[in-house]
């Protein structure tokens, strides 16, 4: 996939991350965590797992909490990265990198996919 083909694409937010504020209005995203089938018959056998589904926590920062209210699945990588870089003084290419960066970090932990692009 080309860079233009990249920032067509239009992340969406995954349907099983959980979503709420900090006390100072940034995002907490809990995101489900996979467990290795051998990894998860030990430790139910040594009494420390009961089988729940097990989940990471990830506080987003100003930067990234703008760019997650923006995540819709209809605004493409490259307008969210037209907007970071207007709202914090960007270049562009700078801001592209950053949003690119940011979403492969979110879509590895399974807080977001992509629809095909505009």
């Amino acid at each position: 996939m080309t860079r233009d083909e990249a920032m067509r694409l239009a992340p969406c937010p995954s349907r099983d991350v959980d979503v709420s504020r900090t006390a100072e209005g940034l995002f907490r995203l809990s995101v489900p965590v996979s467990v290795r089938p051998a990894l998860a018959g030990l430790a139910k056998r040594l009494g420390v797992w009961d089988g729940r589904v097990l989940r990471k926590t990830v506080e987003l920062d100003a930067i990234g909490s703008f760019v997650w209210e923006r995540i819709d699945g209809r605004a493409t990588v490259g307008e969210l990265a037209v907007a970071l870089a207007e709202r914090y003084g960007l270049d562009r290419d700078e801001a592209g990198l950053a949003v690119a960066a940011f979403l492969r970090q979110l879509g590895q932990r399974g807080a977001v996919g992509f629809v095909g692009g505009k």
